[in-house]
Parts: structure tokens; sequence; C-alpha cells
């Protein structure tokens, strides 16, 4: 992993009418194998993590004084160790003024791409754990929670400072404490969130449109296709470049695809930051209430699934050869009543 800069400094409150102790490190952390496996593991847990909010820094220089500093980092006018210490005194500083009560590492590292820089910023924990020594006897640690990062801020330095994409910052909107997420959002200096939502649903619409123009068959395959391909771009932490995508489902026509979002939608952007939870929703429909969990394939609706509006009711064909056993053992250990003919019986 190219890890070019990485720090950390520790942020900790013993109870809401104390004040709020550092413990800043003096100089960068060395770089190495295990160094590397732990940025590598945040990063993967970051990426993991659905929810995210896209957008850019406040252009309102009092309310984004994490991004001037980084500013003077990235023209050398400050060094990675003073650039993070300030960053962290102005978090202090805006806990000072709540009823948060943290413990917790801030960790600072910058990660050198072929074509770009990127800050990654994470609030991690210490956890404890138990594990048996030398002796066999059971003995408690402490560890770094890394799958369990409470908040954490992406920036695409290369992008930002080039002023060509409206998207170069992303955040953690973690689950649990608000009033700290939403500290840190302001500290980071957050602003102009993306409608990654309501672009999604746009994208999904042109994704259906295109496929009526293709044979059952053919539009199947090709909307598993889009599906699949923007889920592995998601999967890496990576946006959605529709000029790819379109080279990606035809290579004879590569520009096909393209166009075709373009002309449907009134400001088509080059790139789609997909909402998650829709992509999957997409190709499979699922719900559930207090007494039944359904889920199913969406090419199923119409054929081995039906819908009837009118009676609020589904029909299913083609029932898992183990639920379809299950049934039919429940059925007869409770004397329900059934069609018990022999076609219903499961095969040996």
């Amino acid at each position: 992993m190219p890890l070019s800069h990485c720090i950390v400094h520790r942020i900790s409150r013993q109870g809401t009418e104390t004040p709020v102790e550092l413990q800043l490190r003096e100089q960068e952390l060395g770089v190495n194998g295990r160094l590397d496996e732990l940025v590598r593991e945040l990063k993967h847990a970051y990426v993991g993590k659905a929810g995210k909010l896209y957008g850019q820094f406040n252009t309102e220089l009092d309310k984004s004084q994490v991004s001037q500093w980084l500013r003077e980092f990235t023209e050398e006018k400050l060094g990675y160790e003073r650039f993070t210490t300030k960053a962290t005194e102005s978090l202090k500083s805006l806990l000072e003024d709540t009823d948060i009560v943290p413990d917790a590492f801030i960790l600072f590292a910058v990660e050198k791409l072929a074509d770009s820089d990127v800050l990654y910023i994470f609030v991690i924990q210490h956890s404890e754990g138990v594990y048996l020594d030398g002796e066999l006897i059971l003995d408690s640690s402490r560890f770094l929670d890394v799958s369990g990062v409470l908040l954490g801020a992406k920036v695409d330095i290369t992008a930002w400072l080039e002023e060509g994409d409206a998207s170069y910052l992303s955040v953690l909107r973690a689950r649990g404490d608000k009033d700290f997420t939403e500290l840190f959002r302001k500290w980071v200096g957050f602003a102009d969130q993306r409608d990654i939502t309501g672009e999604t649903s746009n994208f999904l619409e042109s994704v259906t449109a295109f496929g009526d123009e293709l044979d059952v068959e053919e539009a199947q395959n090709y909307r598993h296709q889009v599906i699949d391909y923007c889920l592995e771009q998601d999967k890496r932490g990576e946006a959605v470049v529709i000029r790819e995508l379109s080279e990606h489902l035809d290579t004879e026509k590569p520009e096909a695809f393209e166009q075709f979002v373009k002309k449907r939608q009134e400001a088509p952007k080059a790139e789609l930051i997909p909402d998650r939870r829709q992509l999957k929703q997409y190709v499979r429909l699922s719900g559930r209430n207090d007494q039944v969990s359904m889920s199913f394939a969406a090419d199923c609706l119409g054929e081995t699934v039906v819908y009837d509006k009118e009676s609020d009711s589904l029909v299913i064909k083609n029932i898992p050869a183990p639920l379809k056993l299950k049934l039919i053992q429940h059925m007869r250990a409770n004397r329900i009543s059934g069609d018990q003919s022999p076609e219903t019986q499961p095969e040996d």
C-alpha cells in the first residue's frame, strides 16, 4: 500500500463536566508492514459501510478550517505533524462546548496513488478481548477495533485541488452517536451533500428504459451486467464511470448506453456514486413483517411469482425443494389439511 504519511492522536474525556484531553504524537508513524495492514483494513471497513455522504468542503472559510490546513500542507507551508495537530486541536475545541465524552484515536493517513493523492481520517477505539496464554490460562487484552470504525472521512486531494469533481469528499454516517456524527461532519467542513439516492433512482430508470428496447432474455442479462458492474465498483469504493460501463456492456457499440443515458437526463453526470441498497433491490425484491419474510429475484415476478393486486396476494410456483419438504412435514405434524396427492410428495 503506497502510504506516504500516517500519524495518530488521542482525544478523551472523563465526563461531561471535565475538560477534553489530547495526547498528540510529535512524529509520523514509520511506514511498515503492520501499519500498511492496519490502514488497509480501515479502508476496507470504510468502503464496506453503507450510508456514506458525498459532497465537498464548505466554501465559508470559518466553517472549513481543516481544508485550509490541508491546503497549506499540500503547498508545503505546513508539515504533516503540524497539520494534523492543528486539526485535532480544533476538534477538541468543538467538543468542549458539548456533552460528548469521547475516548478515541484520530488516525490521519495519506495514500499516494498513480493518479491521485487521498487523505483518510479514521476515528477508532480500543476494544477488549480474551485469549489463552502459553499456560492455557484465560487473560484479557486490548486491540484496535478496525471493523468498528466510529467515524471517517476521505478526501481525494487531487480532485479537490483541480476543482474538477464536486464530490471529492465523503464522510461516514455512523449509527448510534448522532451528536458526535454531526460534530465530526462540522469539524471536517462537509457541505453540499450530493443526492446519491436520487441520482441512482434516475440512473436505474434509464437502465430499465434501455432494457425495454431489447428482447426479454437479452434485457435480463443486460440488467444483471449493469448491477454486477456497479456493485463491484461500490465494493472497491470507486465511482461508476458511465462511459466505461457503456464500453463494458457492448464492445461493438461502446457508446450506445452512454448516449442513451445522456439523452434521458437533464444534467447528465459522467460518474455515478451508486446507492447500494437501490442496486440490490433492483434485481431482488424483498420485504418482511412480524410474521413473514420474503426475498426473490426480480426476474421471477410475473413468472414463478405472480402478484394479484386486487386480492393483494402472491402465487408462488416452483417452490424450492427444501422449503417444500419443510411445508409438507409441518402440515403432517400439525394435521393441517392440504393437497397431499403423490405429485406433492418430496422426492427421496
